[in-house]
């Protein structure tokens, strides 16, 4: 039995030991390329960056530079001072915030974070701005509040007699202020057809709703050139100046601050606006505590601005900051306008003049104007005992070869002139000077008529 048993076993064993040549593994294929799983990286967001930069900031770590763009570190003294240094020791990280949308700037796309994050030495953080740089968020600037008792220190009359003693700080409050003038002054050329409706009883979203789309391109449009110059603003605030004290440090915090609110809350009331014109659908902007911040910081800067304008004696020329466009970024020049010379100009390599400056007695006193041209623009600076005020200008694009070449003429006012050109089309003349209530005036008068055509400027 045990014989035919091991007689059926064995030709089975004999098999599965031997028949390798019988059971083959199938060859490799050594054509086909092995291709591994594609994954997708997604960048880190602002809220996870910002708590990277949180816990490297509470070690003193000093990569935590790395979480920064490029612009803002370029603005910070990194090289002898150590990260809370300059940043400041967070008693703790808020993730209770609220974040804003995502905007497209011309740096590229931007977000802010709004939060209240506590310091030791410094005034609290509110607000952290991040850009998207390729493709990772990075920290592109921080918001500070201004606690009581450090605004009740940084008193008007201190602030504005320790900038007097630093130039650089002198020059950029006089930029700033310029700039802030030319808002004011663009929104009231613009908006004037719409306060004067609303100041009678219209609604103003009938206003808007009625308009055409020409006319509601001009009010878009002067949105656009104030967005511009806030930026300006806020980028020149942005300074690095070794060794300033602490008080003018929070000062241009303050001005960066009243410009990022600024551009901030202009924004949320033209997206409000272009809805309303787009759609019918009006709904009201939440701005109540951006504005009500915005007044505060604006104040102490105006209050700062007005005693630095008042008692600038120490200047000997006065910087200007001209704008043109209705695009951000706006073109800018920056110039000084010298009171000890009648006629200033810059001209290119074919001689013909980019900017001019000509000194002329507008409005009676004993401190001559400067009317400027570049650009295709005109801008009338009112003379003052210690430098130049903004007064009136353009936005049209006057765009002529003339205008190099301006000159002025006798007014009808004892003792004060007035400065004439010609059209680029050659069939007005254009005259500006002061009215009879020294208000600036710019009108035009056809060539073959003596009536006065219907061009004016007021501020």
């Amino acid at each position: 039995m045990k014989t035919k048993i091991l007689a059926m076993v064995l030709p089975v064993l004999l098999m599965l030991g031997c028949g390798g040549e019988d059971v083959r593994e199938a060859p490799a294929d050594t054509d086909s390329v092995s291709v591994a799983d594609s994954i997708v990286v997604l960048p880190r967001s602002p809220m996870e960056v910002a708590l990277d930069f949180s816990n490297r900031l509470r070690m003193n770590d000093p990569s935590c530079i790395d979480l920064l763009s490029t612009d803002f570190t370029d603005t910070l003294p990194l090289d002898s001072l150590s990260p809370q240094q300059v940043f400041g020791r967070w008693r703790a990280f808020d993730a209770g915030g609220r974040l804003t949308a995502i905007d497209e700037t011309p740096r590229g796309k931007r977000t802010s974070y709004y939060c209240t994050i506590r310091r030791m030495e410094m005034p609290a953080i509110n607000r952290i701005d991040f850009l998207l740089a390729g493709d990772r968020w990075l920290i592109d600037g921080f918001g500070v509040e201004l606690p009581r008792k450090t605004e009740d220190s940084l008193t008007v009359e201190q602030i504005a007699e320790l900038a007097l003693r630093y130039p650089r700080i002198r020059r950029e409050l006089h930029v700033a202020r310029m700039l802030y003038d030319d808002c004011i002054m663009d929104s009231v050329q613009n908006y004037a057809s719409m306060n004067a409706a609303i100041s009678v009883g219209t609604d103003f979203r009938d206003f808007v709703m009625d308009l055409r789309d020409e006319s509601y391109a001009v009010l878009a449009q002067c949105n656009i050139r104030r967005a511009g110059k806030y930026q300006i603003m806020k980028d020149r605030a942005e300074i690095s100046v070794q060794g300033l004290p602490p008080d003018l440090i929070s000062m241009m915090n303050i001005i960066k601050e009243m410009a990022y609110l600024s551009k901030s809350v202009l924004r949320a009331r033209h997206e409000a606006v272009q809805q309303l014109y787009v759609t019918g659908e009006w709904v009201e902007p939440d701005i109540s505590e951006d504005a009500t911040r915005l007044a505060g910081f604006r104040n102490f800067f105006l209050g700062v601005s007005n005693l630095v304008e008042a008692r600038d004696t120490l200047s000997r020329t006065w910087p200007v900051l001209l704008t043109a466009g209705s695009g951000e970024p706006l073109g800018q020049i920056e110039i000084d306008l010298d009171p000890h010379q009648v006629d200033q100009r810059s001209e290119n390599d074919l001689g013909l003049a980019v900017w001019r400056a000509l000194a002329v007695e507008m409005n009676g006193d004993d401190d001559p104007e400067r009317v400027v041209y570049w650009a295709g623009n005109l801008y009338l600076f009112q003379g003052t005992p210690t430098g130049y005020r903004l007064v009136w200008r353009t936005f049209e694009g006057y765009d002529s070869d003339y205008h190099a070449d301006f000159v002025s003429q006798p007014a009808g006012r004892p003792g004060c002139r007035e400065i004439t050109f010609t059209g680029v089309g050659g069939g007005y003349d254009y005259f500006l000077g002061y009215s009879d209530e020294d208000v600036p005036l710019f009108r035009r008068i056809r060539k073959d008529a003596s009536v006065p055509g219907g061009e004016s400027g007021s501020n």
